[in-house]
C-alpha cells in the first residue's frame, strides 16, 4: 500500500476532531457573551452629547446620571438585528422586575436621515422602556466615535431602501458614565438579566 495513501484516514479524522473543537469554542462563546472590564484596567467609552429623544426633547449625558444606561445602535429600518436586539434587552429588563428602575435602556439612531423623533416614536411604541435618540449627521458620527460603533450606509438596490452596516455591541454604562461590560449579539435575556442583577447590586 502506498504510505500517503494509508494516512489520508488518519488526515480526515484529524480534521474532524479539530472541526468539532473549533465548533465547540464556538459554541461556548456564543453562551459566554458577556465581556467585562478585567480589575485594574480602565476601558475609555462613551461621552458628552446632546441628541433629540422620541418626544422631541433634547438630551445629553448628565440626564441619566445617577443611573445606569444600556447602550445600543441601530435604526429602525434594520430588518433583523436591531428589533431582536431590542427584544433582548427588553425581556433581560422584565426579568430584573423592579431592579430595572435603575437602568435606562437607549437606541441611539445611525440612520439620522430617516429616524425623526416621530419615527423613533413610533418604532419603539413596541419597547417603551427605551429612549430613542437622533441628530444630525454630525452628532451621530461624534456620539458612535464616542462608542467606537461602527456603521455604512449601503445604496439602494432595485429601487429598494438604502441599509446601513453597523456595530451590533450593547454596552452598560455605570451612574457615573463609565464602561462596565458589553454584550454580543448571541446573549440571552437570561444571560443578560444574570449579568445586570450582578454588576447594578453595587
Amino acid at each position: 500500500m502506498n504510505r500517503p495513501l494509508a494516512l489520508i484516514p488518519f488526515a480526515l479524522l484529524a480534521a474532524v476532531v479539530a472541526a468539532g473543537a473549533l465548533w465547540h469554542l464556538g459554541d461556548l462563546r456564543a453562551h459566554n457573551s458577556v465581556e467585562s472590564v478585567p480589575t485594574g484596567e480602565t476601558v475609555t467609552l462613551g461621552g458628552p452629547f446632546a441628541l433629540t429623544d422620541q418626544n422631541g426633547v433634547v438630551r445629553t449625558e448628565k440626564d441619566y446620571r445617577g443611573k445606569y444606561t444600556l447602550v445600543f445602535f441601530g435604526y429602525t429600518y434594520c430588518p433583523d438585528v436591531c428589533p431582536t436586539t431590542l427584544a433582548v434587552m427588553s425581556a433581560a429588563l422584565d426579568k430584573l422586575g423592579a431592579q430595572a428602575d435603575r437602568i435606562v435602556p437607549l437606541f441611539i439612531t445611525v440612520d439620522p436621515k430617516r429616524d425623526t423623533p416621530e419615527k423613533l416614536k413610533s418604532y419603539l411604541a413596541s419597547f417603551p422602556r427605551f429612549v430613542g435618540l437622533t441628530g444630525t449627521s454630525d452628532d451621530i458620527a461624534t456620539v458612535a466615535k464616542e462608542y467606537r460603533v461602527y456603521y455604512r450606509e449601503h445604496a439602494a438596490e432595485n429601487g429598494g431602501e438604502y441599509t446601513v452596516d453597523h456595530s451590533g455591541v450593547v454596552y452598560l454604562m455605570d451612574p457615573g458614565g463609565a464602561f462596565i461590560a458589553n454584550y454580543s449579539l448571541e446573549t440571552s435575556p437570561e444571560a443578560m438579566a444574570a449579568d445586570l442583577t450582578k454588576k447594578t447590586l453595587r
